[in-house]
């Protein structure tokens, strides 16, 4: 028998299996043996090459026995494990060991502790505990798994968890972004088209059930092209944010405000009581958008609103809708600030507007537009000085539709681009073939709406040079109306189109918002007297007066004065009288067409 202290060789031979017994202290000042029995050396060969740490360990926590795995985890010699007290190498509270051990002596149990290496480094550890009787002695069999790759593992998981949990986040984050930019206005944060149609169907199932009302509210804000055009487009913006932000604030939680684009809104006002308050609140929102300031200068906003209502769900969101559209155009022809209810009279002109809509826009592709042509008399000499493009459609059986029937819905659809520059081609093709044409003019009429691509300098110039006509005798007409929201581009375009000698003049004057400002700042060369001042003409009311006036105005201003509707002899020599240049209207001719014309300019 050797003493454990007296060398490491000794160690070793117990790890070998070469030593019987052994003698360590019990505490007590005295000594107690432990035999090992040598049928007992294979397992201790087994237990010293096991690939977890092992010891054996005395009632009082001494460490009897270590094997080769347990030094490793503790980074120490056995000289220095076997002897000591277990509680030396555990972290945490060292008092608790001797206790926990002799808590698990009547059963195997297994848990985890935290080993302390020679380093001071924490080696986590899954503790296996088995009692063990020798020579009537209660020993404590432990076995040490090394969790450090586990611990690792987990910690790796775990943070990988972190991450999908943030990653789902974020996902679901966009997913909701994509949704809301799916179903809302960017600018204004309103419900977008989708949604709100969505919302007016599910009204119209629950007004089924319930046999209450459901209202749609369309909304224009009047005039908003002009603020845009004079004050920016980030003004207009404020504008769309105020009044979007005040629908919200006047109308019930269960009701709906969306934004189409542009200036236009909807409202939704599900389980209302009747047709009259459906209108009332229509009213309201009139009133109550009108009394917001646009800017701090005290400019108003306000809005035309157009209204559909619903009995017991029987209409669907799309119909709901454009009959509101249809009502809204109605308060705006009555001056805007208004609210409008569609009944079956706007039903009809709605119908004939998508029909006069479908007319023009086939008779567009088809080339069914052509140019019939009104004669210019020059008063004095009562000789055609040139003639008026006017626009007809001929219909499949031949017959011709007046402007009268689709000039309005051109303007409102946009139309009135294509048509405009299908005229301007027909006519400048037709002056050229005419007899002294450099002597003749043709006058084309043009929508305000023509000059918003920006191009329609390019698209005179171009057809000036496909026809070959000189441009001096074109004369482009203007609508005195078309004067309230003219923009600054548009004068530049028009200071262009002078720039190659086309003459500008405005039609229908005195019935718009035309003023001297405008005659001086425009390019015009030439007015043209609206037919309800001329027809008046001769017959000592005041009509004399203001046509007087206007020829005076145009004299001075060094302008060309044209009087539109002449129909009778005694209006042609008061005109004459008057001092008036040109003069148009049945008396000397009404619009023919082009096969008509060269007839009338050899006649002359």
């Amino acid at each position: 028998m050797a003493r454990l202290a007296e060398a490491e060789d000794t160690l070793r031979a117990i790890g070998a299996g070469e030593v019987d017994a052994f003698v360590v202290p019990d505490g007590n000042d005295g000594q107690r043996v432990f035999t090992l029995e040598s049928a007992d050396r294979p397992y201790r060969i087994f237990v010293e090459n096991m690939r977890d740490g092992a010891a054996t360990v005395s009632p009082s926590g001494l460490i009897l026995y270590a094997n080769r795995r347990l030094a490793d985890l503790l980074a120490r010699p056995r000289q220095d494990i076997v002897g000591a007290q277990l509680s030396t190498f555990v972290a945490g509270d060292a008092l608790i060991v001797p206790r926990e051990l002799r808590g698990l002596r009547d059963a195997s149990e297994s848990f985890e502790w935290e080993l302390l290496d020679n380093h001071g480094t924490t080696v986590p550890v899954l503790v296996g505990v088995s009692a063990l009787e020798v020579g009537g002695d209660d020993l404590t069999c432990l076995t040490f798994s090394d969790l450090t790759a586990h611990k690792s593992q987990g910690r790796e998981i775990a943070q990988l968890s972190v991450i999908q949990a943030e990653q789902m986040a974020d996902l679901q984050d966009a997913q909701v972004a994509l949704i809301q930019q799916a179903t809302h206005d960017a600018l204004t944060g309103l419900p977008n088209r989708a949604l709100l149609v969505d919302r007016i169907d599910q009204a119209l199932s629950q007004a089924q059930r319930s046999a209450r009302c459901t209202a749609v509210y369309f909304l224009d804000v009047d005039r908003f092209k002009h603020v845009n055009d004079t004050k920016g487009h980030a003004a207009g913006d404020i504008v769309l944010r105020r009044v979007a932000k005040t629908l919200t604030s006047v109308l019930r939680p269960m009701d709906t405000v969306a934004r189409l684009g542009g200036d236009e809104f909807v409202v939704l006002a599900p389980d209302i009581d009747s047709r009259l308050h459906a209108v009332d609140l229509g009213t309201r929102i009139v009133e109550v958008v009108c009394r917001q300031p646009e800017f701090g200068d005290g400019e108003p906003v306000t809005i035309s609103v157009g209204l559909a209502v619903s009995m017991r769900g029987r209409k669907n969101a799309e119909t709901m809708v454009s009959e509101a559209d249809t009502a809204m155009y109605k308060a705006k022809s009555l001056g805007g600030a208004r609210a409008e209810i569609f009944d079956e009279a706007l039903g009809k002109q709605a119908h004939d507007r998508l029909s006069a809509h479908n007319i023009l826009e086939t008779a567009l592709g088809d080339h069914r537009v052509v140019a019939h042509f009104q004669p210019l008399v020059d008063i004095r000499s009562r000789t055609v000085a040139g003639f008026e493009a006017l626009a007809r459609i001929v219909q499949p059986d031949g017959s011709l539709l007046p402007p009268a029937a689709f000039i309005p819905i051109a303007e409102d659809t946009g139309l009135v681009v294509p048509l405009g520059e299908r005229i301007l081609g027909l006519a400048c093709d037709e002056a050229r073939r005419w007899p002294l044409q450099s002597e003749l003019t043709v006058a084309v009429n043009i929508s305000a709406r023509q000059f918003e691509p920006g191009d329609l300098t390019m698209i005179v110039r171009n057809v000036l040079k496909a026809t070959d006509l000189n441009p001096r005798c074109l004369h482009l007409e203007l609508t005195e109306t078309a004067l309230i929201d003219i923009h600054p581009e548009v004068l530049t375009q028009m200071g262009h189109l002078r720039d190659l000698g086309v003459h500008i003049g405005l039609d229908d004057f005195g019935t718009g918002y035309a003023s001297l400002t405008h005659l001086r700042r425009l390019p015009v060369t030439f007015v043209k007297i609206d037919q309800s001042f001329v027809q008046g003409v001769g017959g000592g009311r005041d009509d004399d007066r203001i046509v007087s006036a206007v020829i005076d105005l145009a004299a001075n201003l060094g302008l060309r004065s044209i009087a539109e509707g002449v129909e009778t002899e005694a209006q042609f020599d008061r005109l004459l009288e008057l001092g008036c240049d040109q003069a148009q209207g049945f008396l000397f001719g009404r619009p023919l067409p082009p096969s008509a014309v060269a007839a009338i300019v050899e006649s002359s």
